[in-house]
């Protein structure tokens, strides 16, 4: 095995949707063999979930000084361009660092096409972006299976077992609602997700909704009725989502996590059913996209008012007490 033996270092962006991507990577890498250590504040907390990958949080990191402990590095490409200049520099002159994004390299540093050497094999364009074409209609979790497969010969792996198996639950009547995400324009309307969950719950679904910690107020507030959650960190946020029947969401970190943990997940877009960025760790996610949109005078899209939410309550079905979800079609 190519990697077998070696020392990769992941290092991903700090969003939520991207850590799960980043962390489908590194257990390719964990796969082929390699020994993966994972920088990322944002999973740190949750590293006993973890227990194949060594988990770092992220200081200031020294990009030239990791890339001598390992003998890979793949980073995205921001940590190097905060660098001051003279530190990209001396950066860049490590040939055993792959800069990625998920779909647009900066123009102003050298990085598209550059080759890495580990451990004396050369892996041609290993910087590069993971999505070479948006409308190809592979999810992001299949790009990223592409890089691994044409850059580094990895076969791909299936990934629903990176995650702790305390973690793995029979699932209840729980159904969790992301309703922002750090995209406003790509949020359905709080409304549409109050009618929604209200729906759900003359269905027997149990309905909570989840929030950053600086909505609290204003999610109690709009949501009154039905139980509101924040957490301070991924660890709580994971455990509290284990053994969930669904996660409905806009196109956001909380659907990737829950398609990762192998949940079921609803995920609602404002464009069409085959985005990129679509949660893709399992085959048991449905997105539902508006059946039409138009641009209004301001120059904005109209597509709320045409999302068809009834889809999601129609997967969902009926939960009975003996904890069967029964679809609304055999119900009939």
């Amino acid at each position: 095995m190519k990697f077998q033996g070696l020392t990769v270092a992941v290092l991903p962006p700090k969003a939520l949707g991207d850590v799960t991507l980043y962390l489908h990577l590194a257990w390719q890498f964990h796969q082929a063999g390699a020994r993966v250590r994972f920088i990322s504040n944002t999973l740190f907390s949750a590293r006993e979930f973890f227990t194949w990958l060594q988990v770092e949080p992220l200081e200031q990191v020294d990009l030239h000084a990791l890339a001598g402990e390992c003998d890979l590095v793949v980073a995205y490409f921001g940590h190097l361009a905060k660098k001051d200049p003279a530190e990209r520099e001396r950066s860049l002159e490590r040939d055993n660092i792959a800069y990625v994004t998920a779909k647009k390299l900066p123009r102003d540093i050298p990085l598209q096409g550059r080759n890495v050497t580990v451990a004396g094999q050369c892996f041609k364009a290993a910087s590069m972006p993971f999505c070479m074409q948006s409308r190809a209609g592979l999810s992001m979790r299949e790009w990223i299976d592409r890089y691994v497969e044409t850059v580094y010969g990895i076969p791909v792996a299936d990934s629903l077992d990176m995650v702790c198996p305390s973690l793995r639950r029979e699932p209840g009547n729980r159904v969790l609602i992301f309703p922002t995400s750090p995209h406003r324009k790509k949020n359905y309307s709080m409304g549409g997700f109050r009618r929604l969950a209200q729906s759900l719950r003359k269905q027997g679904w149990q309905v909570e909704f989840i929030g950053m910690p600086s909505e609290s107020k204003e999610l109690q507030a709009f949501f009154r009725g039905f139980p509101v959650f924040t957490f301070a960190d991924i660890r709580g946020l994971m455990g509290h989502m284990a053994g969930i029947a669904a996660v409905i969401s806009n196109d956001s970190g909380g659907g990737h996590l829950g398609s990762m943990m192998g949940l079921r997940t609803f995920t609602i877009a404002r464009r069409h059913a085959s985005f990129v960025w679509r949660p893709g760790f399992n085959t048991k996610g449905l997105v539902v996209a508006p059946r039409f949109r138009f641009k209004w005078l301001d120059g904005d899209y109209i597509w709320r008012p045409f999302v068809p939410v009834g889809r999601i309550i129609e997967a969902l079905g009926r939960y009975t007490a003996v904890g069967v979800a029964t679809p609304q079609s055999e119900a009939r």
